[in-house]
Parts: structure tokens; sequence; C-alpha cells
């Protein structure tokens, strides 16, 4: 079977180095395996994600020489397919209409999954797993990992009808066909929920594997909302890629930084080598 990879970025910002080795990692893994790597933009949270920032996120992969082996996909162009999920989990009654507020919930547990309700305006639909809810996983990088299951009702969709960010990162990958999911350890805590929701939807569970993170001096992931600066103000594309490398434990002692984007990225695939990258997350 045809190895199917992905990076799938949140349009809230431009590039940072984070972003950038999880796009690298994703990558030369599935260029090792001699595999698929594709993209998908996830700006189903319209609020955060100007449209603008998708065509910058874009250039700036293919700056990097990081091309999608097939259709970009833009989540904010897929509401249906999303909803069609939706219904699924509604008719198996393994999602439900809530209409509590946040108030109500630091008060009381939520209780309307115990109620028929049906097309409720301004009500959310939350995820109340039935079956195959683990909390253990195995992780192609870290191994068998436990976390700790939230002790709340997963939202599948908001009240303002924005679809939640699980739902549609399943749906997604389940309809791409990808057989593995290489990102950012800041999403292992999240990894049962979908495993679930792929049971629930009846979709076959890819493998998962999770990257170290790129962190602050301060220990805070470099993230957009800790406006981290945008990697392509600092460096050039060759200068961003070894960096990258250097941060995923890569060997990079024959890489000529002043040698062509294409050979350092041919180099980097022949000698991809998982079992380098560290565990721990560390500071750039």
């Amino acid at each position: 079977m045809t190895y199917i990879g992905r990076f799938a970025p949140s349009p809230s910002g431009r590039l940072h180095f984070g972003s950038v080795v999880a796009a690298l990692g994703s990558y030369l893994r599935a260029k090792s395996l001699n595999g698929k790597w594709l993209i998908r933009i996830e700006d189903l949270d319209t609020p955060r994600c100007p449209p603008e920032t998708t065509d910058i996120i874009l250039q700036e992969l293919d700056a990097l020489g990081l091309k999608s082996d097939g259709e970009i996909l833009i989540q904010s162009h897929r509401k249906k397919i999303y909803e069609q999920a939706l219904r699924t989990l509604l008719d198996e009654r393994q999602a439900f209409f809530c209409t509590c507020t946040r108030a109500q919930l630091t008060k009381r547990p939520c209780h309307c999954y115990l109620e028929t309700k049906e097309n409720l305006p301004h009500a959310s639909i939350r995820f109340k797993p039935l079956r195959g809810y683990a909390p253990s996983f195995h992780d192609e990088l870290q191994g068998d990992i436990k976390v700790n299951l939230p002790d709340k009702f997963i939202t599948l969709k908001r009240s303002d009808g924005i679809i939640a960010y699980n739902l549609a990162c399943v749906t997604d990958d389940a309809l791409c066909n990808v057989t593995e999911i290489v990102r950012g350890s800041d999403l292992i805590d999240v990894t049962p929920i979908q495993i679930s929701l792929f049971k629930a939807l009846h979709h076959k569970i890819p493998d998962f594997l999770h990257l170290p993170l790129a962190l602050e001096a301060n220990g805070c992931k470099l993230s957009k909302q800790n406006h981290a600066p945008a990697i392509f103000d600092l460096f050039t594309p060759q200068e961003i890629f070894i960096r990258a490398l250097i941060f995923l434990g890569q060997d990079t002692s024959k890489i000529n930084s002043n040698a062509s984007l294409q050979t350092i990225i041919d180099y980097a695939v022949i000698n991809f080598n998982l079992d380098k990258i560290p565990l721990s997350s560390q500071s750039v």
C-alpha cells in the first residue's frame, strides 16, 4: 500500500520555524518511503484565519520546495462533507445537540445526551464516544503513549456553526487515505479522541508519529499565538531547510549551504533517518 502523509497548517499566520519542522518532518518521512505527501489548509476557524494568509503559506512552502502530490485541500470549501460526517454520528447516537452555555458547564456537567434534540438553532454538536475510547496508542517515534482522557464531551460543531478541528481533521485524513499522521507532539493529547472518531465513522485508523516541538527560550511552544517570527523574514530557503534538518537530528555534514535547494532536498530524503529524531522538544 502506498504511503500517504500530509501537512495541515492553520493559516492564522505565516510559517514559523515550528511549522517548518512539522512540514519537513512529514515530507521527509513520506518521500523516504517512496510515498505521497499532501497539503491541507485548516481554515475553518474563520475569525482567526484571514483568507490572504493561505496564499502566503502556500507560496512559502513552494519556496522551500515542498509541493503537494495531489490537490491542495481547503477545509472551508468542504463543509458539506463534514456535515455528512456529523449526520452519521448523530444517526448512530454518537453525537448529540447541546444547548449548554460555557457558564453552565463550569457549574455542572452536560446532560443533553440524555435527551433527544434535533436541529436546534445555535446549539453545538458534541461527541459521546460509545466504544473504543482508550487512553493509549502507539506512536511510531515515541513508542506506546498513555494520555489523560478529557472528562467532558468533545465539541464537533460550535454553536456559531464552525466545524471543530477534530471532526474535520479525521474526516479529511480518512477520505484522503492518509496512512500515517506526522505532526507536532502538542497534538498527542487529542490523538485518542481522533482514534475514537475514526472508529465511530467506520474509517481505518492511520499510524501516528509525533515530532518534537520547537520551543522558545522560556519553554513555550513556538506558535503564531505566541508571535513566533515569520521564518522567511530571517533566513533563506536553504538556511531554513538546513536548520530544520539539524533540529530533527538529521545528517547535514555533507550539505553545502550554497547548493541548490533541490540538491539539499534530494540529500535529505536519501539520508533521512527516523531513529535520529530527538524524542524531546527543544528550544531554538
